[in-house]
């Protein structure tokens, strides 16, 4: 049996066999409004919370059709198959990557050692010499280098930048002021000075000193690396 509260209009199921007289009284489980139902005789006021049980409609479910997922797919492929295509099909346009010339791929470094030198005004120096060899076809100038001292635990402790074709001789190295000889090394080369001029297959020498140095046994390696060069 369905009753509807006069106050709130919700709907209740209601067992028919707690009605046992003509009208009985109700109260509301929602807004606890009491009113009067009709048919057997009963004068206690039932609990529509405890006895009658709230009727309400349950929602209709529908099944996801699997169909929705495969539509899910279907972009995800294409976007697959345009990067595939795109990676290994020869398209006509498609552009290729230009490795810049830096002008050091065919300069190599020879025979590089470094020892210690005792200078009259500045101490002991170190001092690095090598040489570069130029497998270009063509000739190459203003050889830039750059030379590094490190500590036992692997940070920079001094640093030089200069240019190949020096010559520093033992004297110089153990008469001339440390800054002196830096200048002698770090000048940039005019393009009259030939022997700062590499040809091809040919080797130019470097030197470079180093002063001011750190305890000695927090020393532990050194290092030279080519920077760049010009064509002659």
């Amino acid at each position: 049996m369905i009753v509807q509260c006069e106050q709130c209009s919700k709907r209740f199921k209601l067992n028919p066999d707690l009605i046992n007289r003509p009208e009985v009284k109700v109260r509301c489980s929602n807004c606890q409004h009491v009113f009067r139902v009709s048919k057997p005789e009963s004068p206690d006021v039932l609990e529509l919370a405890t006895a009658p049980q709230e009727f309400e409609s349950q929602p209709v479910t529908r099944r996801t059709p699997r169909r929705g997922l495969v539509l899910l797919f279907i972009p995800l492929l294409l976007i697959l198959g345009g990067i595939a295509a795109w990676l290994y099909l020869p398209w006509p346009l498609r552009p290729k990557p230009v490795t810049k010339p830096t002008g050091i791929e065919q300069l190599t470094l020879v025979e590089t050692s470094g020892y210690f030198v005792d200078n009259q005004q500045d101490g002991q120096l170190f001092v690095i010499q090598g040489r570069v060899r130029n497998e270009f076809p063509e000739a190459k100038r203003w050889i830039h280098l750059r030379a590094k001292l490190y500590t036992t635990d692997g940070q920079t402790a001094r640093q030089q930048d200069f240019y190949a074709g020096n010559e520093l001789s033992d004297q110089q190295l153990q008469s001339m002021p440390l800054q002196a000889l830096l200048v002698l090394v770090q000048r940039r080369p005019t393009p009259e000075e030939r022997a700062r001029v590499i040809a091809a297959q040919e080797e130019v020498s470097f030197t470079v000193p180093f002063g001011n140095l750190p305890e000695l046994t927090k020393l532990s390696d050194y290092s030279v690396e080519i920077i760049a060069s010009q064509p002659s």
